[in-house]
């Protein structure tokens, strides 16, 4: 028999009637009904007039609607009591089965307080013995502990379910103090948190330091709540700013904590604000990391992308707006300046090959640039009336008063065909400093323009900087048309084409995007001026000599025992244009010397390194003694020079 004195130090216990969290999804049915617990639903409550025993239940009702026979049937219960191995709890169905989900416990797990439980047939725990040892928190997430029932509820498997169930609750002793707060009912295949995770960008195509907003939205087609996490994975070089919505976000981490009690059919979302300061691709993918819930068409942070919970984007930041500034001084620049067809500077009708020449100032010299236009020209078409391509001034680009530029229309048949336009710039290898044109009109109509864009020195690669206008952006080294038909005397639509590299060729191919269709219609472009820098070189000789070490004139000759002196003089001729930079100089010393030590004069910057210079008294033949200099600049018409002390043998 329980002893009655235990019932005085809990005489003061007080329950919070605070908001609670409710499921209502699908194939689950809830009552959140609050009601007391006490010694007005005392289980012996007297007799009746008959002198049967009378039981004072608490009663909470579910009415469920639209379900086939049982399969299954979970029992979620929420109510605060103070000992609660004093209850007896029962569930009836429509049809009169009543089970016994908790017989009244006086073993040690029944002297705590509290349910906040999920009941399944399925759950390993027996509902106050094992894990479930231990009181509940009434606050915490909903439905917190799985516990098996004290009677299976497998006695309703096979009935109709439909029509009014009721719960009934009522208590083994008096004295006791409690609440009702919740209960729900989750039949077959109403258990766990299906969750999915979508995410957007408010631009996909921002421009270098723009604020790029990422929302996420969570969702949950239940049943039951679950309190989830979702993972956010930024790339190298995205930096975040801010971040607002539901949950919290951990920038340090990309962590979401979408919050407790996430509710069947209430999406959360959370917008994460970034920047980023460099043009590129950067894949940016999001996945629910947790869940306190099983979802059954997804398993959280396991990188499989075709599931519900994983989303992703790529954003392309495009480059700044403003085209760069060649990198040369104004005095070094020189342009190519389109005239009308006929003249020296024209380009005639239906030509592909033209020759054209401009002067360096920087080398006081004219230098060739020839071009050539190759590639399906048998789809050519008119600009005005006249073939092309042809400078023409009907498309100006924005340029006022309108100026020469070399037209090219073409009426494709497929997003497959296009033309090439190759142009060779000065002597081979050679070429010029920096290479800058604009090309009119690249937008999106009944077409998608496309134009790829690459430059060389000597057969190498230089890469392009290209830079968008509002009607097209930029991929990689491609500019594709976008936001409709800018118009032919706007500059919405221009691209300009920067290498701030030596370049002796460059070239682009012109044709549609695949998104344009089985047949692009008609379209028209035109290249603009062509403004260059004159390639500044340097002159540069080297020359290694050797002497005997006689500092004092002593007359030695190079014998063993003596010293030996190496020097490698470089000059930069006065008639260089730039001074040599960066040199790289190299020489290993024969194996009958023991290394002394190394000077150097003439040089602006760089250092002796990697190797380190050899320790004093190094064998050469022992450990090969290697002399490098690198770094090092020398200016026009000066010489500069490394001095090697070495002891013969």
């Amino acid at each position: 028999m329980k002893a009655v004195g235990r019932h005085i130090m809990r005489l003061f216990w007080v329950w919070c009637a605070c908001a609670l969290p409710t499921i209502a999804h699908g194939q689950s049915f809830s009552n959140t009904t609050a009601g007391a617990l006490n010694d007005s639903t005392f289980c012996a409550g007297g007799t009746n007039a008959n002198g049967a025993g009378v039981v004072n239940d608490l009663e909470r009702t579910f009415a469920v609607t639209g379900l086939g026979n049982v399969t299954d049937l979970n029992v979620g219960l929420l109510l605060s009591h103070t000992w609660r191995g004093d209850l007896d709890i029962r569930l009836e169905s429509p049809l009169g089965t009543e089970v016994q989900l908790v017989d009244p416990d006086t073993s040690a797990a029944g002297n705590l307080d509290n349910y906040n439980v999920e009941i399944s047939d399925e759950f390993a725990e027996l509902i106050n013995t094992g894990s479930h040892n231990a009181g509940n928190d009434t606050s915490a997430t909903l439905y917190e502990f799985e516990v098996s029932p004290d009677n299976p509820t497998s006695a309703f498997d096979g009935e109709n379910p439909n029509g009014t169930w009721t719960l009934k609750i009522c208590d083994d002793f008096t004295g006791e103090t409690g609440t009702f707060l919740s209960s729900e009912l989750i039949f077959a295949g109403a258990t766990g948190a299906d969750l999915s995770l979508v995410m957007s960008v408010d631009n996909t195509l921002p421009e270098t330091g723009d604020n790029v907003v990422i929302t996420l939205t969570a969702a949950s087609e239940g049943p039951q709540n679950s309190t989830p996490t979702a993972q956010l994975n930024l790339p190298a070089g995205v930096n975040f700013v801010s971040s607002a919505g539901d949950g919290s976000y951990n920038s340090a981490t990309g962590v979401w904590s979408i919050g407790t009690g996430f509710t069947p059919g209430t999406p959360r979302s959370i917008a994460v604000t970034v920047t980023i300061p460099t043009a590129g691709f950067y894949p940016i993918n999001a996945e629910i990391r947790t869940s306190n819930r099983a979802d059954n068409d997804s398993t959280p942070n396991n990188g499989v992308t075709t599931e519900d919970d994983f989303d992703a984007v790529t954003l392309n930041v495009q480059p700044p707006s403003i085209p760069p500034a060649l990198n040369c001084p104004a005095t070094d620049q020189f342009e190519l300046a389109f005239g009308a067809p006929g003249t020296a500077n024209g380009w005639s009708s239906g030509d592909l090959i033209r020759s054209f020449t401009a002067t360096d100032p920087v080398n006081a010299t004219s230098i060739n640039l020839d071009f050539e236009l190759t590639g399906d020209t048998g789809f050519l078409g008119q600009v005005a009336g006249t073939n092309t391509p042809v400078s023409q001034t009907d498309y100006t680009g924005g340029v006022a008063p309108a100026e020469f530029s070399v037209g090219i229309a073409a009426d494709f048949n497929t997003t497959a065909q296009f033309v090439t336009m190759e142009m060779d710039v000065g002597t081979p290898g050679v070429g010029v400093g920096a290479f800058q044109f604009t090309i009119f009109d690249v937008d999106l109509g009944g077409w998608v323009d496309r134009l790829q864009f690459r430059g060389s020195l000597n057969g190498v690669d230089v890469a392009p900087l290209i830079t968008p206008s509002s009607q097209n952006f930029v991929s990689g080294n491609e500019a594709i048309g976008q936001i409709g038909n800018a118009a032919q005397t706007s500059s919405a639509g221009n691209v300009v084409v920067t290498f701030n590299q030596p370049v002796d060729k460059v070239e682009w191919d012109y044709g549609n995007d695949a998104s344009a269709g089985p047949n692009p219609a008609f379209q028209i472009i035109a290249m603009h001026t062509i403004t260059m820098c004159g390639r500044r070189q340097a002159d540069i000789t080297a020359v290694k000599t050797v002497e005997v070490y006689d500092p004092a004139g002593l007359g030695l000759y190079m014998t063993p025992g003596n010293e030996v002196l190496y020097k490698i003089t470089v000059t930069n001729s006065a008639t260089a244009t730039a001074a040599a930079e960066d040199i790289d100089l190299s020489d290993t010393l024969p194996e009958n010397l023991k290394f002394v030590s190394a000077t150097t004069t003439g040089f602006v910057g760089g250092a002796f390194g990697s190797p380190a210079l050899p320790p004093t008294n190094t064998d050469c033949q022992v450990t090969a003694c290697i002399i490098r200099y690198s770094g090092g600049d020398v200016p026009i018409n000066s010489t500069a020079e490394i001095q090697v002390r070495a002891l013969i043998k």
